[in-house]
């Protein structure tokens, strides 16, 4: 009752196994992510509280504090709602198909920062937990059940080395020498034998298609959707460009997906960009935050500094409550805000979003906003889904 290939054992449960469960590399760490459960929330904290702490108890909630902001759960925004939902209609329509068909074929472009890969890998989270909850985790042959492959991209990939990484995935036994080719059909065995349904491949834009390296293994992805019972997820960047799609069978086969930014162009976009940040402020752990903190009085800095941008923005604010804390002012002020560094694209951003701001020549603000003195705001939903 193993994994087909790996280490022997009697015992089925992977948790048990020496093996790596820190990384997304294999199958255990993937595990460790997929199944990891929320770090609980610290108690909320008026000041007064806070300052009757012990120095032990202060140490103890502070350190509770940025574990739990280090894994904030990602806000379930209308955009990643869309390319979650495209991807499920792609990975079910493949489910029950017959095994000679092609699987389907996505691939997710956007720009660095805007939360691909977070929402590639929270999607491939539910398929691990949804499978194993509705199948059990061993399967009717008595292996291991691995819903998901996940392999990460690197600089000029070759085949051989993409079929190895998907066998190193598995800890296949088989892994330490080899063809192409028998690695390649050594990782069909384990996907088959463990059911895999989803096959992600992070970092695409590393491949570079025009390359003879780069059209082998798009070859290898077209054998993959021919041959595997997977779904096979692209994520990257400027994926068009770099000539993902010029092979007429994938531009055929692949799906396009994109992830926008948050936009403030029109009362809409606003609306969403105001719900996104009172939903966010009701995440965080202050003993001085107070409804509007994030929302009303720093909306424009924000946006300024993160241009829409969800995984700029998710730095800049993590970093800042943890100034917050260690300073003792307790709650996110403008004049703390701009002692925060950022990222070098957000901050060659930053000047001419906060001269088109000042000038009112843009804004952040919707027209009308709603804010409820002392609770909850009217536009955020109790289970933290941003609305809009």
């Amino acid at each position: 009752m193993t994994t087909p290939g790996a280490g022997s054992t009697e015992d089925p449960d992977w948790k048990s196994l020496p093996l790596d469960d820190l990384t997304l590399t294999r199958k255990e760490g993937f595990a460790a992510f997929a199944e990891a459960v929320d770090p609980q929330r610290p108690p909320d904290m008026t000041m007064a509280a806070l300052q009757a702490l012990s120095s032990e108890a202060k140490d103890e909630h502070n350190l509770a504090r940025r574990a739990y902001l280090a894994n904030l759960r990602p806000i379930k925004t209308a955009q990643a709602d869309a390319l979650v939902g495209d991807l499920a209609d792609i990975l079910e329509a493949g489910l029950d198909q017959p095994y000679w068909e092609a699987k389907g074929m996505a691939a997710v472009d956007a720009f660095p920062g805007l939360g691909k890969t977070t929402v590639g890998l929270s999607f491939a989270k539910r398929v691990h937990n949804d499978m194993i909850r509705q199948q059990g985790r061993l399967t009717a042959g008595g292996h291991e059940r691995w819903p998901v492959i996940r392999v990460g991209m690197m600089g000029d990939t070759k085949v051989k080395d993409f079929n190895w990484a998907m066998l190193e995935y598995f800890a296949h036994a088989g892994r330490s020498s080899g063809t192409a080719n028998s690695f390649l059909a050594q990782a069909l065995d384990c996907a088959v034998a463990c059911e895999s349904r989803l096959l992600l491949v992070d970092d695409l834009h590393f491949l570079k298609f025009r390359s003879k390296n780069g059209a082998e293994l798009a070859n290898q992805f077209k054998t993959i959707a021919n041959e595997f019972p997977v779904m096979i997820l692209f994520i990257g960047y400027n994926l068009r460009e770099k000539g993902l799609y010029e092979d007429p069978q994938l531009g055929r086969r692949i799906t396009p997906l994109r992830l926008a930014p948050f936009t403030i162009e029109n009362e809409a976009a606003r609306r969403q960009w105001r719900s996104f940040l009172l939903t966010l402020e009701q995440r965080l752990v202050l003993a001085r935050k107070y409804p509007g903190m994030l929302a009303d009085d720093l909306s424009d800095h924000l946006y300024a500094r993160c241009s829409g941008h969800i995984g700029s923005l998710m730095t800049l604010i993590k970093r800042a409550c943890l100034r917050a804390v260690r300073t003792g002012e307790e709650r996110l002020t403008l004049d703390l805000m701009t002692q925060v560094k950022l990222d070098q694209a957000a901050d060659e951003q930053r000047a001419r979003w906060e001269e088109m701001l000042a000038s009112g020549k843009k804004t952040s603000k919707p027209k009308r906003t709603r804010r409820q003195r002392g609770g909850r705001s009217d536009t955020a939903d109790p289970d933290g889904t941003a609305t809009g």
